[in-house]
């Protein structure tokens, strides 16, 4: 993500929220600041994780983790957040694409 889409993509109006879940044991220790330090990330930590099973139910993967959905400005949550402009995974193989979605938004 940093690499790939954020080095790249320098407007400050960009933002980016990572949902950490413990798959592959990972733990709340795991999460590594220096991994995606940019600003314009904030990351949560889902100990149960329920985001997963949320996201499972709207994207139909199982479980659902190291996927992205991309929102323009206006998306707004309600019992599905969008409108959903992209979406896909894992998000370093998905990073051209959605790169590409991206660059749009913000130009």
């Amino acid at each position: 993500m940093q690499n790939n889409i954020l080095s790249k993509m320098t407007d400050p109006a960009l933002r980016v929220f990572v949902i950490w879940v413990p798959f592959l044991n990972g733990t709340r220790g795991a999460i590594n600041p220096a991994i995606i330090p940019d600003s314009r990330v904030t990351s949560f930590w889902d100990g149960r994780a329920m985001s997963s099973q949320w996201f499972s139910r709207v994207t139909h993967f199982a479980p659902t983790w190291d996927y992205y959905m991309l929102f323009p400005a206006r998306a707004r949550w309600r019992s599905v957040p969008g409108p959903v402009a992209s979406q896909g995974g894992p998000v370093i193989g998905s990073a051209n694409h959605l790169l590409a979605a991206i660059r749009p938004m913000l130009d």
